[in-house]
C-alpha cells in the first residue's frame, strides 16, 4: 500500500499547530506584498482594467466562466492563469497582484487576513450548502466509526489545513460533545480533494471530508456512508467568496460592476437552470478553451450549493468563522467587523430577501 505524508502533530498541539501554521501564511503573504512594492493591498493601474487574471478550484464550477460563456461580461477578456492551490494560495496570488480576482477562498480565511492588514474585500458567494448540495464526513460502510467520539485518535482527511473543512469539522466534534482536547487528538491529513476517495478506500485514513463533485463521485462508487453532513449542523449557508483588491476597485469601477455583475447573473442562471443545462454550457465553454480534459471532473457535479440569490453576502456568512477563528485564538473576532469584510454594492440582487 503506497503511504501518504501525514501532517502529524503531537496530542494537544493541534490548535497550536494550526495557528502557527496560519500565522505564517499571512506573514508570508503581507511580506511577498511589500517585496512585490505595491504593500498591502497594492497599488493599481491608472486606467481601467479589462484583462482579468484569475483561478480555477478543483471540483467547482467557475462562475466567472460561466458568465463569460453566457455573454454576461462585456468588455471584460479572461486571462485563465490555471488551477488554485487552494483558498489561502488564491489570496496570496490576488494580494501579490499575481492574480486579479480570488475564485473561492474560505470566508474565515478572508476574516483572517483582512484582520492582519491585507486590503481585499468579498463581492459574491463561490460556494456554500444548501437544497441538495452539502459536504460531509464520510467514511467506509464496514468502519466502526459512528459517531464523533469515535474520530478521537484516528486520521481525518481535508482539503487544507485551517480552511473550511476543519472548521466544519470542529463544529461538529465540539456539537457531539467532544473537549478541545480530545478535538486535539483528532489528525487531519491535508489532501486533494481527487485523493480523498482513494486514500478513504484504501484505508490510509478513517474518514475524509468531501464536497461536491468529488462526495457525488465518490458516493456512486458504493461502499461509503456519510457520518454526517454539514447542513446538519450549521444549516445552509455561504462558505466561500470572490474577491477582489480594494485598489481594483477603487481604480477600476466600471470593470468591478461589470465583473461581479457577470458573475452574480452567472450564479442565479445556475439557481434557475437544470444541473445538465450548466453542465452543458459549462462542458463547452472548456472545449472552446482547450480543456476538454477537465470535463470529467464535474460528471458528477449537482451545483455549488450558494445559498442565497445571486451569492448575496450577508454577515452570518463570516460571522460564523469568526466565532471559530476566535475559539482557537487566530484572530480577535471583537476586533472584526463582518460587514466589513464583503460588500453588495456591485450586486444587482442584493435587493432580494437572504434571509
Amino acid at each position: 500500500m503506497r503511504s501518504i505524508a501525514v501532517r502529524r502533530r503531537p496530542f494537544g498541539q493541534r490548535k497550536r499547530a494550526v495557528r502557527r501554521s496560519a500565522s505564517v501564511s499571512v506573514a508570508a503573504l503581507i511580506a511577498l506584498t511589500a517585496v512585490a512594492g505595491c504593500g498591502i493591498g497594492g497599488t493599481e493601474e491608472e486606467t481601467e482594467a479589462t484583462t482579468i487574471r484569475y483561478q480555477s478550484s478543483a471540483g467547482l464550477i467557475n462562475y466567472l466562466e460561466v458568465a463569460d460563456a453566457l455573454g454576461y461580461l462585456p468588455g471584460v477578456t479572461l486571462d485563465w492563469i490555471g488551477e488554485s492551490g487552494g483558498g489561502p494560495a488564491s489570496l496570496q496570488a490576488l494580494a501579490t497582484h499575481q492574480s486579479d480576482i480570488a475564485s473561492g477562498p474560505f470566508n474565515g480565511a478572508i476574516a483572517k487576513v483582512v484582520s492582519a492588514g491585507v486590503e481585499v474585500t468579498a463581492v459574491a458567494a463561490t460556494y456554500g450548502s444548501s437544497g441538495d448540495v452539502s459536504s460531509s464526513i464520510v467514511t467506509l460502510d464496514d468502519h466502526p466509526i459512528t459517531k464523533g467520539q469515535d474520530l478521537i485518535g484516528k486520521k481525518v482527511s481535508v482539503n487544507t489545513l485551517g480552511a473550511n473543512a476543519e472548521a466544519i469539522l470542529d463544529t461538529y466534534l465540539k456539537k457531539e460533545g467532544l473537549s478541545d482536547d480530545d478535538i486535539d487528538k483528532v489528525t487531519l491529513v491535508p489532501l486533494p480533494g481527487v485523493n480523498a476517495e482513494s486514500s478513504l478506500r484504501q484505508g490510509q485514513v478513517d474518514a475524509s471530508y468531501m464536497g461536491f463533485a468529488a462526495k457525488e463521485t465518490a458516493m456512486k462508487h458504493g461502499g461509503l456512508r456519510v457520518l454526517a453532513d454539514d447542513v446538519d449542523f450549521v444549516g445552509p449557508y455561504n462558505g466561500g467568496s470572490y474577491v477582489l483588491r480594494n485598489g481594483f476597485i477603487e481604480h477600476s469601477p466600471k470593470t468591478t460592476r461589470a465583473l461581479v455583475g457577470g458573475i452574480t447573473k452567472a450564479i442565479d442562471y445556475a439557481q434557475t437552470h437544470s444541473t445538465a443545462e450548466v453542465l452543458h454550457l459549462y462542458g463547452e465553454y472548456l472545449d472552446r478553451h482547450g480543456r476538454s480534459d477537465e470535463r470529467k471532473s464535474f460528471t458528477s457535479w449537482n451545483g455549488n450549493g450558494v445559498a442565497t440569490p445571486g451569492g448575496v453576502l450577508r454577515d452570518q456568512d463570516f460571522s460564523i468563522w469568526l466565532d471559530w477563528l476566535k475559539s482557537s485564538d487566530e484572530v480577535d473576532a471583537d476586533a472584526v467587523n463582518p460587514s466589513e469584510l464583503y460588500t453588495n454594492k456591485f450586486n444587482p440582487f442584493a435587493d432580494r430577501k437572504t434571509e
